[in-house]
């Protein structure tokens, strides 16, 4: 999956690159296999590692599972090794910038890894890019989502030319950035007959992004802004204030940019007893079951409740997509956030087609190969639809998604964009 000019401080760009350095010496002389401590290297076998939180992405990681079983997990004349890692401290914990270093430290530090599918969360990336960059390893995303990563313009000075110190991109995403999901949202909710927005956010890298978006976005389309974009204290408990706050500004929207972990449903359970009537609405990092139960906490409705998703919801993929969808629930069928198994399954297919494609166990021609990759170099079934690279890294894939929050999350209908004349069509229900 993503401050007002997205103004991170340049020590949240630099510390994380110092840190890289300092722990990657450590890891340098503890992986030595001169020292005695480093595996020996297989010229027949290449390893590809997936770092994402597995309390609730694990499905993820079965998509990636999925496209190197079809494989039988052969990439030309390599055999495929999967590792993947736990982005989180725990099984049962959120993403930790600690354990994103250490994830991308292992994979540079091992000989046999060729490519990084990760992260889902935007703040890890920043965190891994430029680690895995000083060794021109390839890293794909299925979930990041914040344009500062890619993007020149789009986030905070420095950015994306600070998280590629070689000056070659090595990280590629093949879902659509938030520039894209931000202005979405904005467009369905004039569809609502939405006038004025508040625009929250979380503090984190995604949310201040995708909320600062959402502002500039609804100023461009005529919407008054009565706040925002305004970050939450994530570590309070009561958000009476605040709500009341809203509640006197009167706004027809409220936008959360941000997790459901960081209170988004605390703040809309306190917004509605307060009497607050209105639309509330987030981006994927609120669509899951948490938001739901903070949100249902006193027992009220949530009222009406919109999320934006990036591509269509797995269950809602036609044709090959539908067959692939039907056989992946067969094998996992208790995964939470299954949308994002589609992007973890394209990730690999991509990982595949670039290893065979270099035909050689070369970071530099791996990353190159991917660089060049599109929906039509992949083998059936083509889930995702047609799609390429731009030189950013970017997916050309341009479809964001709507749902909207019954009993539990439920798939409202589809937006496309046009480049040409810069605007959205929307699909009700398809």
């Amino acid at each position: 999956m993503r401050n007002r000019s997205f103004n991170l401080g340049p020590l949240e760009v630099v510390v994380p690159v110092i840190l890289a350095a300092v722990i990657g010496l450590v890891l340098f002389v503890a992986l030595s296999p001169g020292l005695g401590f480093g595996a020996a290297s297989n010229s027949n076998v290449v390893r590809i590692y997936t770092s994402v939180p597995m309390n609730s992405f694990a499905s993820i990681v079965h998509g990636v599972e999925m496209a190197l079983d079809e494989a039988d997990h052969r990439a030309g004349n390599f055999q495929v090794e999967l590792l993947a890692l736990n982005g989180a401290p725990t099984i049962g914990g959120n993403w930790d910038a600690g354990v994103e270093l250490a994830n991308a430290r292992r994979a540079v530090e091992d000989p046999d890894a060729m490519v990084y599918i990760g992260t889902y969360n935007s703040g890890a990336a920043k965190i891994s890019i430029p680690i895995l960059n000083r060794v021109n390893m390839a890293m794909i995303s299925p979930g990041n989502t914040y344009p500062g990563l890619t993007k020149p313009g789009t986030g905070n000075a420095g950015e994306p030319w600070a998280y590629y110190p070689l000056g070659v991109r090595n990280y590629f995403r093949v879902v659509p950035a938030d520039d894209l999901q931000g202005s979405a949202a904005v467009a369905f909710a004039q569809q609502q007959g939405v006038k004025s927005v508040y625009v929250l956010d979380d503090t984190e890298l995604y949310g201040k992004g995708i909320a600062t978006i959402v502002a500039q976005a609804a100023k461009d389309a005529g919407l008054e802004v009565k706040g925002g974009p305004e970050s939450i204290d994530v570590r309070a408990t009561d958000y009476t204030q605040l709500a009341q706050k809203i509640l006197d500004a009167s706004p027809d929207l409220v936008y959360f940019g941000g997790y459901s972990y960081n209170h988004a449903g605390i703040v809309l359970s306190t917004l509605r007893d307060l009497g607050y009537e209105g639309l509330f609405m987030g981006a994927d990092g609120i669509q899951d079951d948490q938001f739901i139960k903070d949100a249902n906490a006193a027992g009220q409705s949530p009222g009406e409740v919109f999320s934006t998703l990036v591509g269509l919801p797995a269950s809602k993929l036609s044709g090959q997509g539908n067959y692939w969808y039907l056989r992946y629930k067969a094998f996992y069928p208790n995964d939470q956030n299954e949308d994002f198994a589609p992007f973890g399954y394209e990730a690999a297919r991509v990982a595949l087609h670039a290893i065979e494609k270099a035909g050689t166990k070369d970071r530099e021609a791996i990353r190159a190969a991917v660089a060049t990759t599109s929906s039509a170099d992949l083998p059936e079934p083509r889930i995702l639809g047609d799609w390429r690279f731009d030189a950013n890294g970017d997916t050309s894939l341009v479809s964001i998604s709507v749902q909207d929050l019954q009993d539990k999350w439920t798939y409202r209908g589809l937006l496309v964009y046009n480049p040409e004349t810069k605007s959205w069509a929307y699909t009700e229900g398809q």
